[in-house]
């Protein structure tokens, strides 16, 4: 085990004012936001042909769509619903409004992991709608040419602020606890908290959270008491960390943005463990996101090759950004060990006794970055599809290749990330559609804005598509009937 820190110099331009700098709201910023808002409205009038519902008979007591997640993928997809048609729907969120997402949560990161150019599509076309537009009106026409990431607390107002100008159908404080599937009414009957919906698509747009099981070592579960450690997907209390010695069980960007906020927090010392001997040498995924087609045409790929890059992938690991990386090393209380696996922990006298890569290092307190479990098993509000759905171990074995539990678990998606079924019998489960991190490596979507405004034009056309072919005999009567000269 060594201490790698200073094997990254941190340049002389780094600056801890300029990623903690948030801009002061201009004194008519209320004017200048009311008159984008009616600009975006005038903008949505405009565009909105063609307005007319197909030609069928439309059951209101079922939904068209249900969405579980209002966070920046849920409002982006209930919105592009609308834009193609679909009025009636629904979005559910177990939290309450203002804390979907991981964004005022559990969050750390002063900034946002991608560029500031990179923002979903939630605009779905219309400029004014757009994150630059707003930042404009609340700050002025110079602070968005003045960042080069968007912090994540102006990214939460914004998209609060979106769902309510677009005043989109969401449910908060609603927990999806069950999804079923019912033959005789083709339809998904879907157990909430609130009371039983019905919806004809379900869209599971849960995110970074997938099941919302935080993944621990077992023998930091087995060996520490639960006041002794934390998982870098909850929320961190300051009495944890003040004053105490913390350590960091890996090396990704949220391990290092908890490192950040411990030691933002008073922590007499910080050491971040990396079973690796080093920091992965290169963000892969961001590489991806430079390419105009990569993210859109990713899921189109053949079995083979998404699952040699996954592997890749896997193997090779995702650094976190240099800049959150730089605010850690440029603390002298914060330490980077590589090769430190978890050998060896023991809880005496009120501390952390560990073994770390063969080193004993004593702590007050540990965090655990490692990780969510990305089983579907885990989320048990889709138990009763789950024997129909498809996975990647009932459909490839790779030549040559090495396999990975992680990969043969995860869904077998269509190339709209809807699950694919078994056999015939589970047809249905092809209207459910599945954001979420546990298949974050085989589908190319990782729930971040790279890829959202590739997947979600993808999810509505899909479900647009399937809702005018098992209505074309209808459609095609109203046709034959329709006896008016215009």
């Amino acid at each position: 085990m060594a201490n790698i820190c200073e094997k990254l110099e941190i340049p002389p331009e780094f600056s801890m004012e300029a990623r903690l700098y948030r801009p002061s709201h201009l004194p008519d910023a209320a004017i200048r936001l009311a008159a984008l808002e009616a600009a975006i409205l005038d903008d949505i009038e405009v565009l909105k042909y063609p307005s007319v519902p197909l030609p069928y008979e439309h059951d209101d007591a079922i939904l068209e769509v249900a969405i579980i997640g209002a966070g920046q993928s849920g409002k982006a997809l209930a919105f592009g619903l609308r834009r193609y048609g679909c009025h009636n729907v629904r979005v559910f969120d177990r939290a309450p409004k203002g804390r979907q997402g991981p964004w005022r949560t559990y969050a750390r990161n002063h900034l946002l992991r991608t560029k500031k150019d990179s923002t979903g599509g939630l605009e779905w076309g219309i400029p004014n709608l757009h994150f630059q537009r707003w930042c404009d009106a609340n700050f002025g026409p110079d602070y968005y040419p003045s960042i080069k990431k968007i912090p994540r607390i102006l990214w939460a107002d914004y998209l609060d602020w979106y769902g309510d100008l677009l005043d989109l159908p969401i449910a908060y404080g609603t927990r999806v606890t069950d999804i079923s599937w019912c033959e005789e009414d083709d339809c998904f009957v879907l157990a909430t908290t609130t009371g039983v919906e019905r919806a004809r698509f379900v869209i599971v747009a849960t995110g970074i959270e997938s099941a919302g099981q935080a993944r621990f070592p077992q023998i930091v579960t087995d060996v520490l008491p639960a006041h002794a450690y934390a998982h870098t997907m909850s929320e961190l209390a300051v009495e944890d960390v003040c004053g105490r010695d913390v350590v960091v069980v890996g090396g990704g960007a949220s391990a290092f943005d908890t490192a950040n906020a411990a030691l933002a927090a008073g922590a007499r010392r910080v050491d971040l463990m990396l079973r690796r001997p080093h920091l992965p040498p290169a963000h892969r995924v961001c590489w991806g996101s430079k390419w105009n087609g990569y993210h859109r045409h990713y899921i189109e790929l053949p079995d083979e090759m998404k699952w040699a890059y996954s592997l890749a992938d896997l193997d090779l690991g995702v650094p976190p950004p240099r800049d959150t990386y730089y605010e850690a090393a440029r603390d002298p209380r914060f330490t980077l060990y590589g090769s430190a696996g978890i050998d060896a922990l023991a809880f005496r006298d009120g501390r952390i006794h560990g073994i770390y890569g063969g080193t004993p290092l004593a702590h007050d307190f540990m965090i655990c970055g490692t990780g969510a479990r990305n089983s579907l098993a885990d989320q048990s509000e889709l138990s009763a599809l789950l024997p129909h759905v498809r996975l990647w171990r009932d459909v490839y074995i790779p030549n040559g290749m090495a396999s990975h539990p992680e990969l043969e678990n995860s869904p077998y998606l269509g190339e709209a990330l809807q699950f694919t079924p078994r056999t015939e019998d589970g047809s249905f489960v092809r209207r459910v559609y599945y954001l979420c991190s546990g298949v974050a490596h085989l589908s190319g979507f990782r729930c971040n804005l790279s890829g959202l405004q590739f997947v979600a034009p993808r999810i509505c056309h899909d479900i647009s598509r399937q809702l005018f072919l098992a209505h074309a005999g209808e459609v095609k009567h109203a046709f034959d009937t329709y006896a008016m000269w215009e």
